[in-house]
Parts: structure tokens; sequence; C-alpha cells
């Protein structure tokens, strides 16, 4: 219970901290000038592209959970799990959903677990891969992001350079997918391999420790199949073009007051808040904001004010639905947000 308080006093430090700086020399007239200019219509559009994000997304999870478990409710149970991280640090909507699956379908919460990490895992891939292609176009953020301001001195000079950074991350996502898809060609081997190991470790009880590894193998059985493989590449691919797409839909919703919009920039602004939002605050509250603000600030010269205000509208949009339709779901299915949640930390510590 104290580190569960801990952790929860840290992400309330850190979320704090993650909203001062986002709004840090933001001039709130500004922005609600700004905000009185949407396009409505075009936000209509985005909020619909971001349902469509969902859609695939639940399609996506279904194919790694073996399709033991409906689409209706893959696309509930992922709105469950934005629900509990927009309100609970540490991603805890995560392994909550995990948790969720096995109350819908006949699979444990350790291998749907599991499954999510996968997702996570490709989804980092290709957001690396969708910066270094887009990176090289924009020379005001690249410069920045490798030396800390337009023309400057060092906030990777001198430590390690942003192209071998992105390398680095790039190929280091890319072999955890490998061992991923490995040990699942190969989980007889993946077994006996462990138990050699707790062997040699002088573990006494080898069958309970390989009992959860069992549980994690079977929720990777959907990477043995040539044909679920591709198509989860395919979603994958489908969910981050739609996911630019809705951030160009926002864009044009704003282009009363961004003084440029245009692919690219959406291109930017959709891989910068995916990296805002690794760090833990809860939701991405400010962190997210700071980041899209930032990146078309130095990329494209976009005044702080009004990239801030295109940040919280297009945060807003997915974080507000994704809520709505967890709740919906929630209480459709009568399940108790507090198991989840309990759920979720029993199987986080296993």
């Amino acid at each position: 219970m104290n580190k569960r308080i801990l952790q929860i006093a840290i992400t309330l430090v850190l979320s704090v901290l993650a909203v001062y700086v986002a709004l840090r020399g933001i001039d709130f007239d500004d922005v609600g000038a700004a905000l009185t200019r949407v396009d409505w219509l075009w936000a209509s559009v985005t909020l619909l592209l971001i349902v469509g994000t969902l859609v695939i997304r639940a399609a996506r999870w279904r194919i790694l959970l073996g399709r033991e478990i409906s689409l209706r409710d893959a696309f509930g149970l992922i709105g469950i799990g934005y629900l509990i991280s927009g309100v609970l640090p540490f991603r805890a909507g995560d392994p909550a959903r995990a948790v969720g699956a096995s109350f819908r379908g006949p699979v444990s919460a350790l291998a749907a677990l599991s499954t999510v990490v996968v997702e996570r895992v490709l989804d980092l891939l290709l957001i690396v891969l969708i910066l270094v292609v887009s990176l090289p176009q924009v020379p005001g953020l690249q410069a920045y992001l490798a030396t800390g301001d337009a023309s400057g001195d060092g906030l990777l000079q001198g430590a390690i350079s942003l192209n071998m950074l992105l390398l680095l991350s790039g190929l280091l996502s890319f072999v955890i997918l490998l061992v991923f898809v490995l040990v699942a060609i190969f989980p007889g081997m993946t077994e006996r391999l462990a138990h050699r190991a707790l062997k040699t470790l002088g573990i006494a009880d080898i069958d309970r420790w390989l009992k959860p590894l069992r549980s994690v193998l079977s929720g990777l059985k959907a990477l043995r199949s040539p044909k679920d493989g591709a198509a989860i590449v395919v979603w994958s691919l489908a969910l981050w073009t739609v996911t630019a797409a809705y951030f160009m839909a926002m864009m044009w919703a704003c282009r009363a007051f961004l003084p440029t919009t245009s692919f690219l920039q959406s291109i930017v602004a959709t891989w910068s808040s995916a990296f805002g939002m690794v760090f833990p605050s809860t939701g991405g509250i400010g962190s997210f904001h700071f980041a899209v603000r930032e990146a078309l600030f130095w990329g494209f010269d976009i005044p702080r004010d009004l990239g801030f205000t295109y940040a919280v509208l297009v945060h807003a949009l997915p974080y507000l639905t994704g809520i709505a339709l967890g709740a919906i779901a929630l209480v459709s299915w009568g399940m108790s947000l507090k198991h989840l949640v309990q759920g979720g930390q029993e199987i986080d510590h296993a």
C-alpha cells in the first residue's frame, strides 16, 4: 500500500510539473481567441477518425488475442483501458483491460497482457520509422532536437548524435519485436531454456514459475501464423495512417488561426505527441501538449500559444472519447472498475 501511495504521489508531482511546463509562457487570451475560431465541422470529422482508430486497434488486438473475443468486446475493452489510463497513473489501463479480456473470453489476463506489450512495441517501431522519414524534412526541429536550440549548443552534442539515437531506438524496438516472434514460433524451446535457467538458479518449485510463462506464450500464438502476422502489420500501418489523418483534420479545424497547415505538420504532431505520452503524467496531460507545441514551434515557426491551442484540441477529443466509451462499456457489462484495477495491479506484479 505504501509503495502504491508513493507511486501515485510521484505521478501527481510529475503531472503537475508537466502541466506547469506546458502552460509556461502561454497567453490565455490568445488561446481563448483561437478557440472561438475553430471550425467545428472539421472537428467532428476528427472525432469520426478517432473512433476509426479505436476500431482499428480493436481489430488488431482481437487478432493478437487469437480471435477469442469479439470485435465489439475488444472495442469496449480498449475504451475501458483509455478510461483507466486517463484517470490513473502508470498506464494502469493496459493491465486492467487485459483483466477485462479474461472476463469476456477464454483468455488469461497474463496472456492478454503479453499481447498489449506486443502492441506497444509495434507502435514504437512504427513511430520511430515515421520520425526517421519525416525529421529530415524539418531542419529547424532537427537542429533543435540535436543541439537544444536552432543554432547552437549541445543537448545531444558530445554525447550521442541524433541520428545514432534514432537508429538505436529503431533497432531496439525491432530486436524486441523479433524476440517476441521467435519466442512465439519456438514455445517449446523457450520453455525448456527457462526450465534449465531456473534449475541452474536452484529454484525449487520450477512449475510455479513456468506457469505464467506458459500464459505469455499462449498470448503470443498469433505471431506464429504468417497470415495473422501480416494482418497485424497491415492493421498497424492503417492505425498510424488514420491517426495522422485525424491530426491533419484537426489542423484544418484550426486553420483560421494556425499560420500554416500541411500534412508534414500533422505527421510531426503525430510522432511528437506519441513521445509526449511516454512521460508518466496521468493521461499525457501536460507532456502531450508541451511536445506538440514545441515540435510545431521549432519545426514550423508556429507561435507557442497557437500550437498549444491545437494540442489542447487534438488531445481532448481522443481523451474524452476514450473515457466516454470506456464508461459506457463498464456500465453495460456491469464490470467493477475497482476489480479491474486491482486485477491489473496483481498481474503487473506477477
